[in-house]
């Protein structure tokens, strides 16, 4: 991990508040580590860890099936919102779809129990209705969505989600709660002209590191830029 001292706009340097990013750049220190939730989803072949650093840090370490889905870095808490995005998904279509075959599959059983329908036709029809029923319950499943969106203050960048009630509701509530309070605690400490300023070096070097792209930089980039507390 590298250190970000300063950002270059328009020829010259940007003064005020840093990440101080500078304390990852030896091993972390253990006594420093703190709160940890750990959200496995199974489906999607993902491990996301979530870990307090300090009071101003949280540690993210996701990784995923492959190699380079693998994900290491570190946010400052004062430069984040404490209200994130909760984006509930539902695709009713799909848990219709399921529905519905496992409606012909009971059907096709009926008539092959009463001799309506041929053994053979009914158990042809029968596995085509219980591989509908499976494909639309997977892509259901699959596709469903319950999580909140954490994202910077100013800019709107968003950086991680936890999904809700993972690994359970009540492990999930206390790291929420207690993240939500470190974040507008650590936010109380800092103007909001050199949060502005600190929050828009966190998403350089973060796009540095590839976490965010250039286009999610550019707009917190321009949405610092015209706030009237921004120091030009």
């Amino acid at each position: 991990m590298h250190n970000e001292d300063e950002i270059i706009i328009s020829g010259g340097p940007l003064e005020g508040v840093s990440d101080n990013y500078d304390e990852f750049d030896e091993q972390l220190q253990p006594e420093k580590l703190g709160a940890q939730l750990i959200q496995e989803n199974s489906r999607k072949g993902t491990l996301r860890k979530y870990q307090f650093y300090g009071p101003n840090y949280l540690l993210l370490d996701f990784s995923g099936k492959s190699k380079s889905s693998v994900k290491k870095y570190c946010i400052s808490l004062s430069f984040l919102s404490s209200e994130p995005e909760h984006f509930k998904l539902i695709v009713w279509n799909w848990l219709y779809g399921a529905l519905a075959g496992a409606a012909l599959l009971i059907l096709f059983i009926t008539l092959a129990v009463y001799k309506i329908l041929s053994a053979e036709s009914s158990f042809i029809a029968g596995s085509i209705a219980l591989t509908v029923t499976l494909i639309c319950a997977l892509i259901f499943v699959y596709l469903k969505r319950n999580e909140y969106i954490f994202k910077t203050e100013f800019g709107s960048v968003p950086l991680f989600c936890l999904e809700n009630s993972k690994p359970d509701q009540k492990s999930f509530d206390i790291f929420f709660v207690s993240l939500q309070q470190a974040i507008d605690s650590q936010k109380t400490k800092i103007p909001v002209a050199d949060r502005l300023i600190g929050e828009l070096k966190m998403c350089r070097r973060l796009k540095d590191e590839g976490i965010i792209d250039e286009a999610s930089y550019t707009a917190a980039m321009t949405s610092i830029f015209k706030h009237k507390q921004y120091k030009a």
